[in-house]
């Protein structure tokens, strides 16, 4: 919930900036919050990736038991 509260936010903010004349300003910000989520969401991608190589080399090591 609260990804989805600074995300109103956000939004709210570029379109205050568009009203006001100002879209450059509001394409800044929301380049600047959609890269931040993007190194979110890539740092998830690592740490998951990583999570199922050690679920995977637990499983081998158990089947060859």
């Amino acid at each position: 919930m609260i990804n989805e509260i600074a995300t109103i936010d956000i939004l709210n903010l570029a379109l205050d900036q568009i009203d006001s004349g100002n879209t450059d300003s509001a394409k800044d910000t929301l380049i600047t919050y959609r890269d931040k989520l993007q190194k979110e969401v890539d740092e998830f991608d690592k740490w998951a990736e990583t999570q199922s190589n050690i679920d995977m080399a637990i499983q081998l090591e158990s089947s060859e038991k």
